[in-house]
């Protein structure tokens, strides 16, 4: 064993010593002490290189991450030999070792000590919670080892105990040892101490080496001891710089008395001198360090690093073992039980404070790991708010401050320092001593924001982030260039630089970099709010002086200044009105010219590839940054600019705050929430802010078109900018937000507000106009009922600016606030009505259809009633009203009764029941109230109430209508007057008013009511018909005909639209072309209409002929998926676009041979231009490009320079030529010039052209060319690929939605509209999902190409050709049964369009039609009345539609049947 020891130690190869520990461990006899020693010898030598690397102190993670690191890869070598982990952790640490092997001779302390120095030299490897897993018995061994154990496997098991700790399970399971633990190692360190103080006195100055680079009174040398660190060194200046007494003050026992409170009680001059002198030697030190820096590089001299090692990094020696490192490994242990309240008493009876205060003395220590490990001791304690004051009392602060730096414990000081900030009362303390103590911690923490480990700059700038709050340091912060150095710790980041840099930076540095973003974004957010709220209060006591009141105190410079959200942006607000519009604010100014707006919205862009916790906080601290800047109107501009960011080069600042705030660069809602607010700012600015009418000019012209700016022309740009950018869509897609549903809320009310604020211009007012959110009512919706209930609050909010943007669009200003307030009362009546739950007694409902059966002589279904609910029996005398009839008093003016002419219109007279119909005198035209009211007879002034009269039964009543016309005021004094003079008033409540009433509210509600109408429907909705012309065509087509002799061409107004309606509403299937085999994807009919062109899923086209559906023939056009086929007008040319595979367009000559003529590679949609087909436009993403058809060369390429991104752009040629419209944007056909960007309203469709050349049709908006307002919206083209007819009088619509997964979701109806006003004719449905449409040069016929809703099943594959305006009848179906079967006959039908056989089909009609559903829209039902009914009156022809679909017979479902909605209302007016 000898030869191995021998052998061991000459091997300095960790896998080799390994080796031989895996031969020869399983020896009976086998000492594993001397590979357990030789393995830490060399882990300690790699540790002391590795920590001259001057490695971050904080960073705990493993050394291996580090790939040049050889501490790390011997560690990795290690951790890979289980076998030998697994018998250090759990054989060699039990103190039975060696009696569990029998040997009972041998004491296992030896082998204890060394297995616990290995571990502990392991540990920054180590995966402490899986070393300390289920091993309490070790636990208990290391307590006892650290308590009683002989060194130093004591301090070694202190070390590990310390390690175990930071777990919080095991520390909470062992508290009570901890408790009894934690005394005894304080009072351990001060024995230390006390030692080290007696052992400095007694060596001779002799023996101790001088650091004389750090000593300005005499010369020094220098001697090594191998005692500790502390021990071994001491100052030679110490009795120049404090008093002699102060010696006994820096190592005091526990017992002796406090010479810390001594200090707190000598006079304020004698701390001021004391500091100062502290501040000077501290300083010499600093240049002590630079001429030892200079000599180690100049002279190459080891012993001046060796001088220089322990005040940078420190000493670290775990054999043998030292002092330094015993308190070392103690502090260790303390650090997390510092954190612990029930402990916090020990730490003050053992004068844990004084002994911190030792430790950090660096004079005395000169050691900066041992300086280190105390002040992450320190850090601990300061997490108590009563332990944070003493030691601002005890002058803890200047201590800090005197520690050198560089050096490790320079970046502990960065942690106590922001603890101190993090307790508020402490910083109170802190803010009240002198100047130049603020100066120095200011001036301190401003060089650990620039020192060169990660965790003293995140330290440094989290304590300004707290302490800012404080005005003194935040003055102090700006009067030593704070702001530039806080800004360069992001402006310097590799992962936001515009190369490629970041992709270099592994995935630590990668996170380092982004929580130094979150920390410098969190600081800056408090900066500017604390000077925005110091900024307004300056505006606010200028403003109440010159009033002549006497302005509120401010808040005292050492006292915290706390600000909320809602706070902030009151005072944004107030900012804006009270600032002068070209007034400098020096921070937002200083900002601005170091570049930091684009870049926070750089930050806030690239966040969106960043994947880390803080990556919300950190957008929403930059969002508020940017809120507060936004106050000064060069910011707002700026937000108008483009800003680099790596994916977009033309991407503007209002569009990356829009991205926010609809939740695409974060889904979370205070990252939505902060970005409406800067929208808000923006958009909500007061047009005339002072200052801000005249323009000032100075300086270059650049500057000059920038200063020459007013309020108005700066908030015009702001408008537009956001406008263009599409923020009107994104504000109203937040407005129907329902997710979070915690949030939705005030998500909704935040983009109500920025509308409202937008709505301001008049562009985006015309469009808003124009919306169905404003002329359909959905914002009235909104408004009826929060999201959540518990959030009724931001509801509020969001009804108030809704109200207010409802009248801002309809340009209706409100006359005073009661109006309003009464409109906002009036939606809370509506909220509460609409959930109240209607309950009534059943058994009254009974009775009142008892009491109408007796009415009606039906006293035998009565009695059974009766009978059978257990009704009791009507009392004879009707309960009175409290609520008499109206009776108009003598002094009131009197007009013409209309009581009469209503109840013969209103009223449903009873059999048996006589009518009274008194004359009734009515009172001032106003609007009122209409109640019915039921009375045996008028009542006059001073008669008795009416009582039962002989011979006439009580339910026998004259039922009266009196419709009140008095004021609310006027009705209620009528009211009181006839209760004086009447008392109470019998009043009868039967069915029959009941139903009237009801029936008379309805006739209310028409917005043209005739006095004469037919028997009400009680089961249908009441309209009256609306009035027309006498020169209006009839309804009904035969009548339309007749009229044509009278009123040409169309037989009066509106008949060519009602023909239209009647041709457009009918379709009937000829043909049907099959291919089992290939899936059909879209179809075009050939000039020549005897052809119809179909591409498949396999990039063919197929020519089929229209007469026999027989294929001619078949060519390969693209290797996948056509969906495109266009020929020209002479059949010689032909475009097709295809899918996945380039070349994805081509353009084919058609003739004797079918060849290519030329490919677009990259174009994804090609198609000719319109009024001479010599030019091509294809599209690619949102660039178009022209092409000559005969050259082929490329003319234009049209990129607009604000994209709308939609997901379906196809450019096209305008009917004209002269234009281009491309992903939203007008283009000059010829210049290549851009003309207008249209705003975006949908995600999808760019828009086509209108036939009239007039309009632009995108989704559901329809654009004016002349004016780039906004026309309409149609809500029935929302998501719809829109087709026009021949003559361009009709749009086929089919929808299609947004894609889902990979493949996209099709319609299995089209709608056909009248393309003049886009009323809505008809929706076809097919039962099978629609690839695409065409129609023929004579709008005679369209080809609907019908798939399956399985995607590739080539069996459902199919293209159907339709009649159009044509009915089927039984022999068409039959003959359609037979396509369906396959057995075609190769016949064509009758495709006539003449006059008598499609009046034939009118009279006659036809089968229904299985496979196909017609649905008429119902306000245009009335163009297809019954040809038979010959009558022109105003009356409503309920069923006149039903004749024009023949019977009700169905035959094959495979088939097409067609049916009409019988119940359309008002189907004989239009």
């Amino acid at each position: 064993m000898a030869n191995d020891t021998v052998n061991l130690t000459e091997m300095s190869d960790v896998s080799a010593i390994l080796r031989l520990f895996e031969e020869h461990h399983v020896a009976p006899t086998f000492d594993p002490v001397p590979y357990l020693s030789r393995l830490a010898e060399l882990l300690e030598t790699e540790t002391e290189n590795y920590l001259k690397m001057d490695p971050d102190p904080f960073d705990d993670r493993n050394p291996s991450r580090n790939p040049n690191c050889s501490f790390g890869h011997m560690l990795k070598i290690i951790f890979k030999k289980e076998i030998f982990m697994q018998k250090l952790v759990g054989d060699y640490l039990r103190d039975t070792y060696w009696t569990r092997l029998g040997i009972s001779t041998r004491d296992s302390r030896e082998l204890n000590t060394a297995a616990a120095r290995l571990v502990l030299d392991l540990m920054p490897g180590l995966e402490v919670s899986v070393v300390f897993q289920d091993t309490e018995g070790l636990i208990n061994r290391l307590f006892s080892w650290a308590e009683k154990g002989p060194e130093p496997l004591q301090s070694y098991a202190t070390g590990l105990l310390a390690a175990a700790m930071e777990l919080q399970d095991l520390a909470a399971n062992f508290r009570e040892l901890n408790a009894h633990l934690a005394p005894l190692m304080l009072k351990r360190l001060w024995e230390i101490q006390k030692r080290c103080a007696e052992e400095k006195k007694n060596d001779e100055l002799g023996k101790i080496k001088r650091f004389s680079k750090f000593s300005s009174d005499q010369p020094s040398t220098s001697s090594k001891t191998p005692k500790n660190t502390a021990s071994s060194k001491s100052r030679a200046s110490s009795s120049s710089k404090v008093p002699k007494d102060e010696d006994a003050e820096l190592m005091p026992g526990p017992e002796p008395a406090d010479g810390a409170s001594d200090k707190g009680k000598l006079p304020k001059n004698n701390k001021a001198k004391k500091f100062q002198g502290r501040i000077k030697g501290s300083k010499e030190r600093k240049s002590g360090n630079a001429s030892l820096n200079g000599s180690a590089m100049n002279d190459s001299s080891n012993s001046s690093w060796a001088e220089m090692e322990s005040y940078v990094i420190g000493t670290y020696q775990m054999h043998p073992l030292t002092d330094s490192t015993r308190q070392i490994l103690i502090l260790r242990y303390l650090t997390p039980m510092g954190e612990y309240q029930e402990l916090l008493v020990h730490m003050f009876e053992q004068k844990a404070l004084d002994l911190i205060l030792n430790y950090i003395d660096f004079d005395e220590t000169q050691d900066s790991r041992l300086s280190f490990e105390a002040l992450k001791y320190l850090g601990a304690l300061l997490c108590h708010k009563k332990f944070a004051i003493e030691f601002i009392h005890h002058q803890g602060l200047h201590r800090l401050l005197e520690i050198p730096r560089p050096s490790i414990a320079a970046t502990g000081v960065a942690m106590c320092l922001y603890y101190i900030a993090y307790c508020e009362d402490a910083m109170e303390r802190v803010c009240l001593l002198p100047d130049h103590v603020i100066q120095e911690l200011v001036r301190y923490a401003l060089w650990l924001l620039e020192c060169s480990h990660e965790s003293g700059r995140c330290h440094a700038t989290m304590f300004f982030g707290t302490s800012f709050q404080f005005r003194i340091i935040l003055e102090q912060f700006d009067a030593q260039d704070g702001l530039r150095r806080l800004y360069n710790m992001i402006s310097t980041l590799s992962i936001l630089s515009m190369e490629d840099a970041s992709d270099l930076l592994d995935d630590d540095e990668s996170h380092a970099a982004r929580q130094t973003v979150r920390h410098v974004c969190a600081a800056l957010k408090r900066y500017f709010e604390i000077h925005l709220a110091g900024k307004v209060e300056h505006l606010q006591r200028i403003r109440v002086r010159e009033m002549g009141g006497s302005p509120h105190p401010s808040t005292p410079p050492y006292k915290a200044i706390k600000l909320n959200a809602d706070q902030i942006i009151d005072l944004i607000t107030t900012a804006q009105e009270l600032l002068p519009f070209r007034a400098s604010w020096s921070p937002v100014n200083e900002f601005v010219s170091l570049g930091g707006i684009p870049l926070l919205l750089q930050v806030i862009a690239i966040s969106y590839l960043w994947n880390f916790t803080g990556r919300a906080e950190t957008v929403r601290s930059a969002l508020d940054v940017l809120a507060v800047c936004s106050v000064s109107f060069r910011v707002q501009m700026l937000f108008c600019d483009r800003i680099q960011i790596p994916d977009d080069a033309n991407a503007v600042g209002i569009n990356i705050l829009l991205g926010a705030a609809e939740g695409d660069i974060v889904a979370d809602p205070e990252v939505q929430r902060a970005a409406l607010c800067v929208l808000i700012h923006c958009v909500c600015a007061p047009v005339h802010r002072v200052g801000g009418s005249v323009g000032r000019f100075n300086g270059s012209a650049k500057r000059r078109s920038v200063a020459s700016r007013t309020s108005e022309e700066v908030l015009n740009q702001v408008w537009e900018c956001v406008r263009s950018h599409n923020g009107i869509m994104v504000l109203m897609d937040l407005l129907s937000v329902k997710t979070p549903i915690t949030d939705a809320d005030s998500i909704r009310a935040l983009a109500c507000k920025a509308l409202l604020g937008l709505a301001r211009s008049e562009n985006a007012r015309q469009i808003m106009g124009k919306l169905p959110l404003f002329t359909s009512g959905q914002l009235q919706v909104l408004m009826r009922e929060p999201v959540l209930q518990d959030k009724r609050q931001e509801h509020v909010k969001f009804q108030k600016f809704g109200l207010e943007l409802l009248e801002q669009v309809s340009g209706r200003i409100k006359s005073n606030v009661n109006e309003f307030e009464l409109s906002l009362a009036k939606i809370h009546k509506a909220d509460v009505v609409a959930q109240t739950r209607i309950q009534f007694n059943e058994k009254q409902l009974l009775q009142l259809i008892h009491q109408h059966l007796l009415s009606k002589n039906m006293v035998e279904s009565a009695s059974i009633l009766m009978k059978e609910a257990g009704l009791p029996p009507l009392p004879l005398k009707q309960a009175s009203s409290n609520f008499p009839p109206y009776r108009a008093t003598g002094n009131t003016p009197s007009t013409p009764s209309r009581t009469g002419r209503v109840n013969s219109q209103g009223a449903v007279a009873l059999p048996s029941t006589p009518v009274a119909v008194p004359s009734t005198s009515t009172p001032t035209q106003q609007m009122g109230i209409i109640k019915v009211n039921l009375s045996s007879r008028r009542l006059r002034p001073g008669m008795p109430s009416p009582g039962p009269q002989p011979g006439v039964n009580s339910q026998h009543r004259a039922l009266q209508k009196v419709t009140n016309w008095d004021s609310p005021t006027t009705m209620n004094k009528s009211l009181g007057a006839a209760n004086v003079s009447t008392g109470e008033t019998s009043r009868g409540v039967s069915l029959d008013a009941i139903v009237t009433e009801y029936l008379m509210n309805q006739h209310a509600l028409c917005k043209t009511p005739m006095v004469t109408c037919p028997q009400f429907d009680l089961f249908q909705p009441h309209k009256c018909p609306d009035a027309k012309s006498k020169n209006t065509a009839p309804a009904n087509f035969a009548l339309r005909v007749q009229k044509r002799a009278i009123h040409p061409r169309f037989g009066g107004l509106d008949g060519a639209r009602m023909d239209r309606k009647l041709v457009y509403s009918r379709f009937r299937p000829v043909r049907t072309f099959r291919n089992d085999s290939e899936t059909f994807t879209c179809c075009a009919f050939s000039p020549c209409e005897q052809f119809l062109m179909i591409g498949n899923q396999t990039g063919e086209l197929k020519l089929y002929n229209v007469n026999t559906a027989v294929e001619e023939a078949t060519y390969q056009c693209h290797e996948n998926y056509l969906f495109n086929i266009e020929p020209n007008w002479t059949g010689d040319l032909l475009l097709t676009s295809g899918m996945y595979r380039p070349p994805y367009s081509c353009l084919w000559a058609v003739g004797d041979f079918f060849d290519m003529k030329y490919s677009f590679e990259e174009e994804e949609y090609v198609e000719f231009s319109k009024t001479v087909q010599d030019k091509i436009v294809g599209t690619k993403g949102e660039t178009a490009t022209v092409y000559d058809v005969a050259t082929g060369k490329k003319l234009l390429s049209l990129t607009p320079t604000t994209s709308n991104n939609y997901s379906k752009n196809r450019a096209t040629f305008h009917p004209s030529d002269e234009l281009i419209l491309s992903d939203g944007v007008l283009w000059d056909a010829v210049s290549g010039t851009q003309i207008h960007k249209f705003d975006k309203l949908n995600q999808s469709l760019s828009g086509t052209f209108h036939p009239n050349g007039l309009e632009i049709i995108s989704s559901s908006e329809v654009w004016d060319i002349r004016t780039y307002h906004l026309l309409r919206t149609v809500p029935t083209l929302d998501q719809c690929q829109v087709t026009f007819s021949a003559s361009g009088d009709v749009i086929y619509a089919v929808h299609l939605e947004e894609e889902s997964r990979e493949e996209p979701m099709y319609d299995s109806s089209f709608k056909t509209l009248d393309a003049g006003d886009y009323s809505s004719i008809a929706t076809i449905d097919v039962k099978r999902c629609i690839y695409g449409l065409c129609s023929n040069k004579y709008d005679t016929q369209i080809a609907v190409v019908e798939n399956s809703r399985e995607f590739n099943t080539p069996s459902e594959s199919i293209v159907r050709l339709y009649d159009v305006g044509r009915l089927r009848d039984d022999e068409d179906v039959g003959s359609e049964v037979e396509e369906e079967e396959g057995d075609d006959d190769g016949g064509a039908s009758e495709n006539s369009d003449d006059d008598l056989e499609m009046l034939d089909e009118l009279v006659n009609g036809g089968g229904d039609e299985d496979g196909i559903d017609v649905d008429i829209d119902s306000s245009d039902s009335s163009d297809d009345g019954q040809f038979g009914d010959s009558d022109d009156d105003d009356d409503d022809d309920d069923d006149d539609s039903n004749s024009y679909f023949g019977s009700s017979d169905e035959f094959d479902e495979e088939l097409f049947s067609l049916n009409a909605d019988s119940n359309s209302s008002g189907s004989s007016s239009t």
